[in-house]
């Protein structure tokens, strides 16, 4: 069996998540830098020359020395202090490895974390990615190389996902140029879901078919096409990469929530409450997220250091209350709060914990600290379409709308079928709202209570934003509705919204008090 590991002083580089691993757990890199990572490994005790670097990482692509001085420099600081140390640069040649690197198929014995992480990712989602196709096109060799590329990015790119184990992109060479049923793929690699693409060019446009097959039964999960100018290179690669990573991250996690739910809830296991927890926060109703409440407390009574429970519990209990099904008070904030700290504390490596933390910082007011965990998140998954919303709406609060605009629209971009993404709705509105475009909150907050209508929230921006653009009978209606759902809502409410700037509560009552709603 190939080698899968390698391993050198403290850290540990794993083929196959790609992922490099040390003292104090996982260590984020970008794809290119881990594959420089991994050349420079496979050939450590002698010197790398650049050129030889750039043709393993970066084959049939012409890149200046810049990238890979910059890749080099992100490995070096990945390893810490002893990043030059280990990583050598040799004058007028290239680099070096200088230090022993061993080879291994499976965690050293008496290595206690690499096994509980072995062990854990039988339980993870696995995932195999088929070498995309390239059909027609100007250049079809170079549209054959942009598909492998792209492949080889996904790859990365789900594999920093905590939650799925994903085949590495050397087996799946092995299927280039011929069909694969995704039954026989799933048997071959012992893998539950595949992911195939179709990338098709005709003059200056470029299309990719993306599809997510579960294996045991070649049932199609999902299915997307996403459309773009062609010659972005490396951007149209990323943003391609980004939209096949954010929603293959939503439809697996929606998918093993309701194969979950299908089971007896009395007797389902750890795994199981999880998984239907998931798919209940995203259905985001009244009862689906009683019920995900409900199952993330029975797993962490299960296991009190359950870092993905405290997650959970928290992400819901923060849902309940932004909806309006619970109260939106310091009590509630403090509960949220002390689950996100477990969570980080639990599991820093994870996205979801970092993203946790920034909304129990919202609810607390604490705008610039939610910035600063949605960053984080977005350091260890760039491909996080969540926090790229919740950034958004974190900075309409925050009171820059702009900037609330570009990341709100990012997540739709990248995520167009998460369920969540009224919730970006409501952010695209509040911003225009605040920057004085009132048409365009009309469109967006319309848009968040076509699907959510009971979300007083929605609901609220609707009716500021439909009676600042002159649309009063309008305006007053949907107050009147806001009244009838959240019975003793009033001008005074707005007191508990986690507005940064109080100009900018007294602009949105602005719009209500025009609407009719009654001051309180």
């Amino acid at each position: 069996m190939a080698p899968r590991l390698l391993q050198f002083e403290s850290f540990t580089l794993d083929l196959d998540r790609s992922r490099l691993v040390g003292p104090a757990g996982e260590v984020a890199l970008r794809p290119k830098s881990f594959d420089v990572m991994r050349h420079l490994l496979e050939h450590a005790g002698r010197a790398v020359t650049k050129g030889e670097l750039m043709k393993a990482v970066w084959p049939g692509v012409t890149v200046s020395d810049e990238s890979l001085a910059q890749c080099v420099s992100e490995i070096r600081r990945a390893l810490g202090e002893a990043g030059p140390r280990i990583l050598k640069t040799v004058p007028r040649r290239g680099y070096a490895i200088d230090v022993p690197v061993s080879a291994a198929t499976e965690p050293a014995a008496g290595d206690e974390a690499g096994a509980i992480e072995a062990a854990a990712a039988d339980a993870r989602a696995s995932i195999a990615v088929l070498p995309f196709e390239a059909v027609g096109g100007a250049d079809d060799a170079g549209l054959g190389r942009f598909a492998d590329g792209l492949s080889e990015d996904v790859i990365a790119g789900l594999s920093r996902i905590r939650a799925f184990w994903v085949i590495a992109g050397s087996t799946m060479l092995t299927y280039k140029g011929r069909a694969a049923d995704a039954r026989d793929v799933g048997r071959d690699l012992d893998v539950h879901h595949v992911v195939s693409g179709r990338l098709q060019q005709v003059d200056d446009r470029l299309r990719l078919s993306v599809q997510l097959t579960e294996t045991a039964t070649g049932r199609q999960l999902w299915a997307a096409t996403f459309d773009r100018p062609a010659g972005g290179g490396f951007e149209l690669q990323d943003d391609l990469t980004q939209c096949v990573v954010a929603s293959v991250q939503v439809q697996l996690i929606v998918s093993e929530g309701r194969a979950a739910a299908r089971k007896a809830p009395s007797t389902a296991p750890l795994g199981d409450l999880l998984a239907r927890s998931w798919e209940r926060l995203y259905r985001a109703t009244a009862d689906g997220l009683a019920e995900a409440v409900a199952s993330a407390d029975k797993a962490l009574r299960l296991d009190p250091a359950n870092g993905e429970a405290c997650r959970l519990l928290a992400a819901a209990t923060w849902h309940q209350a932004y909806r309006g099904f619970i109260p939106w008070d310091g009590a509630t904030a403090e509960r949220v709060q002390s689950l996100a700290q477990r969570a980080v504390l639990a599991e820093d490596a994870d996205e979801y914990s970092h993203w946790v933390q920034a909304l129990a910082h919202l609810m607390a007011g604490q705008h610039e600290r939610a910035t600063v965990s949605l960053r984080r998140a977005l350091d260890i998954n760039p491909s996080f379409s969540l926090a790229y919303g919740t950034l958004g709406t974190v900075l309409a609060w925050a009171g820059a709308p702009e900037e609330s605009i570009a990341n709100n629209q990012r997540a739709l971009k990248i995520n167009p079928g998460d369920p969540l993404n009224p919730h970006r709705y409501f952010g695209l509105a509040l911003a225009h709202y605040l920057a004085g475009r009132y048409g365009p909150a009309v469109d967006d907050a319309a848009r968040a209570v076509q699907v959510l209508p009971d979300w007083w929230l929605g609901m609220t921006i609707y009716a500021a934003s439909l009676a600042e653009a002159g649309r009063l009978a309008e305006a007053r209606t949907v107050a009147a509705d806001l009244g009838r759902t959240r019975p003793g809502t009033t001008l005074a409410s707005l007191a508990s919204l986690p507005f940064a700037r109080a100009e900018d509560r007294d602009h949105l009552a602005q719009g209500l008090r025009k609407a009719g709603l009654p001051e309180g």
